[in-house]
């Protein structure tokens, strides 16, 4: 017959060679391992949802002003057309040929990102093969010359679309990720704001001029118009609009860092 060995031998003590159980008062398991009380175990239920709405209310209590289109495209400096912060960039580092009369830019990313940016620049060329739209045909040579990128990246200033910088010699423009989950042809607006920078007689070396600003806006606004996005427009569209329409849109870039070029 197979033995069985107690967990407690007689008299309530635990099997030999093991430390003597305390008896605080406390509930315990037939083992010996101590049970919550059943007070303590509701009080904690209802303690965490409360912390829960206690961090929601204050989160939503911050006094937070809504930024003005100017500060959505704040200047970069002397490298960088609009700041865009820290990025999150793809670690696949893969170049394609751009299409159409972007052949000679390289799309740089994995197969989602490229594939997002090879639609945007489809629908640019649209707009530059046009003949309406000469300052993107030329921010596109200059954009060539530079050896011209083009990347997609999670901005930390996400109210940010786009942006340019220079990168080892080389222009380098970026997309805002959250083009990958929309229709690619929302970023076109975007693309030309960066290329009617890139025109900026005294960019790179110094941050991009006003009057730039204020004729990319305008070109941008256009765009939004040709592409016909309807009452959903990207936000950068409205962003344009919103701007050209302040009552002091040069006072508005100056405060975010554009260089007064008047």
């Amino acid at each position: 017959m197979t033995s069985h060995t107690p967990d407690r031998e007689e008299g309530g003590q635990p099997p030999s060679g093991l430390p003597p159980l305390r008896d605080d008062g406390l509930p315990t398991l037939a083992t010996g391992e101590p049970v919550l009380q059943r007070w303590f175990v509701i009080a904690l239920l209802l303690l965490v949802p409360l912390a829960v709405a206690v961090t929601v209310w204050a989160f939503l209590a911050i006094d937070r002003e809504p930024l003005s289109a100017a500060e959505r495209r704040p200047a970069g400096g002397s490298e960088v057309t609009i700041a865009r912060g820290d990025a999150m960039l793809s670690e696949t580092r893969d170049a394609e040929p751009g299409p159409g009369c972007s052949q000679a830019i390289r799309i740089v990313g994995d197969p989602g990102s490229q594939t997002t940016a090879r639609a945007a620049l489809e629908t640019l060329c649209g707009l530059i093969d046009s003949g309406d739209f000469p300052l993107l045909r030329e921010g596109l040579v200059t954009w060539i010359a530079g050896g011209g990128q083009l990347r997609i990246a999670t901005f930390e200033l996400s109210g940010v679309e786009s942006s340019a910088r220079v990168e080892e010699g080389r222009l380098i423009v970026e997309l805002n990720a959250k083009f990958q989950f929309q229709d690619a042809r929302r970023a076109a607006p975007a693309l030309a704001h960066q290329l009617a920078l890139l025109t900026d007689a005294g960019w790179p070396g110094a941050p991009v001029g006003v009057t730039t600003e204020l004729r990319a806006a305008e070109l941008q606004q256009r765009a939004c118009a040709v592409l016909e996005f309807g009452e959903d427009l990207p936000r950068g569209c409205r962003d344009a609009a919103e701007l050209l329409a302040a009552d002091d849109p040069v006072a508005d870039l100056l405060a975010v860092g554009f260089r007064d070029d008047r």
